[in-house]
């Protein structure tokens, strides 16, 4: 399992989705005090879910699940597929 930090992931989210120019951890249910988020993820497409992404791409949604981040980003090739855990960054 790859454990990537909410920071790393925010790295990835900018140079990965050029529209999307902030990210906050928050935008993914993430805080200090909760366990990682847990996700596998494989590459694939996701009809029902690519349009809940978009619309928090542009902007229009203030959450996104990590599953979806994680999937799209392996479909972007920034990441491999398989299984990750999510950490808020330390404070």
């Amino acid at each position: 399992m790859r454990v990537i930090e909410a920071r790393e992931l925010g790295r990835l989210v900018r140079d990965t989705f050029a529209q999307k120019r902030t990210f906050s951890e928050t935008e993914l249910g993430l805080r200090a005090e909760r366990p990682a988020l847990i996700a596998f993820v494989h590459g694939g497409p996701d009809p029902f879910l690519d349009n809940q992404f978009d619309a928090w791409l542009t902007g229009s949604a203030r959450f996104c699940p990590v599953y979806q981040l994680l999937n799209r980003l392996c479909r972007a090739g920034a990441l491999a597929p398989g299984d990750y855990a999510v950490t808020a960054a330390p404070h």
